[in-house]
C-alpha cells in the first residue's frame, strides 16, 4: 500500500475535522463548539486541529464549504444530460429540498443557525452572504441558459429574479 503524502494527510484531517464539526455544531451550536471538543471527537490533540484551523472563523468557513460541497453533490446528482433548462432549474430546486431533508438533523440545521447568527454577528453575515452568492450564481446560470434556449422570457432582470430566489442575510448586528 502506498504511503500517503503529507498533503493527503492534511487534506484528510481537514475533511474529517469539517465533517466532525458539522455533527458537533448541529448538536451544540457554534458558540459551544470548541477546538478541544473537536479534537476529542477525532482523537487528535487540540494543537493538531489548530494547525489546520488557526481560528474558529477558519473552522466555520471550512464547515460551510463542506456543506456547500455536499449540497452541490446532491443537487448535481439529480441532473440529467437530456434535460432542458426548465427541468435543470426544477432539479436544482428539488435537489436543494432533498439535501435539506436528508440533512435536517445536521447541515440543514446548521444552515438555519447560520441564518439566525448572520443577523447578529458580522463574521456569520459575511459567511452567509458568500454562501448565498454562490447559490444565486447557480440559479442565474439556469435562468440565462433557459433564456438562450428560448424557454424563459423575462419581464425583469434575471439577476433580480435569482436574488429573490435566494435568502439574504438579515444584517442587524
Amino acid at each position: 500500500m502506498a504511503k500517503k503524502s503529507e498533503t493527503d494527510k492534511n487534506c484528510s484531517t481537514r475533511e474529517k475535522a469539517a465533517a466532525a464539526a458539522i455533527k458537533i455544531v448541529a448538536k451544540h451550536g457554534f458558540d459551544e463548539t470548541t477546538f478541544k471538543l473537536l479534537a476529542d471527537e477525532l482523537g487528535l490533540r487540540e494543537a493538531e486541529i489548530k494547525r489546520h484551523f488557526p481560528s474558529r472563523n477558519t473552522l466555520m468557513h471550512e464547515l460551510v464549504q463542506a456543506m456547500i460541497r455536499h449540497n452541490h453533490a446532491v443537487v448535481d446528482g439529480l441532473a440529467r444530460s437530456g434535460d432542458d433548462a426548465g427541468y435543470r432549474l426544477l432539479r436544482h430546486c428539488v435537489g436543494n429540498v432533498v439535501w435539506a431533508v436528508r440533512n435536517r438533523g445536521t447541515e440543514a440545521q446548521i444552515l438555519t443557525l447560520l441564518y439566525y447568527l448572520a443577523g447578529r454577528r458580522k463574521e456569520f453575515a459575511e459567511t452567509f452572504d458568500q454562501m448565498t452568492a454562490g447559490g444565486r450564481q447557480r440559479i442565474l446560470k439556469h435562468l440565462m441558459t433557459g433564456r438562450r434556449e428560448g424557454m424563459f422570457h423575462f419581464t425583469s432582470d434575471p439577476a433580480t429574479i435569482a436574488d429573490h430566489a435566494t435568502f439574504a442575510a438579515p444584517h442587524a448586528y
